[in-house]
């Protein structure tokens, strides 16, 4: 009935991070998951500043990204633009 709790895996982020990464498989639109996964990369920008360069660029948030997760993003269409040379729109 409850929710299995840990420690999170990024306390600056917080457990609710944690339980955002691991709800994108279960969105059922590809659109959706990509704008779900820049929500989350863009909640890791906010609570991690330094790592973020002007311009809102952050490589190190998009690899934090898919290090936390524990599935392949790329599985689900989620790409890390600066693998794939797009632009990082994540806010």
């Amino acid at each position: 009935m409850f929710l299995d709790q840990s420690k999170p895996k990024d306390y600056d982020c917080g457990y609710n991070l944690d339980l955002m990464i691991a709800a994108i498989p279960r969105i059922e639109d590809k659109d959706e998951q990509l704008k779900y996964a820049k929500r989350v990369v863009g909640l890791i920008k906010q609570s991690h500043p330094n790592w973020v360069e002007k311009g809102g660029q952050s490589k190190l948030a998009w690899d934090y990204f898919f290090e936390l997760a524990e599935f392949d993003p790329r599985k689900y269409g989620i790409e890390n633009p600066y693998d794939s040379g797009q632009l990082d729109d994540a806010e």
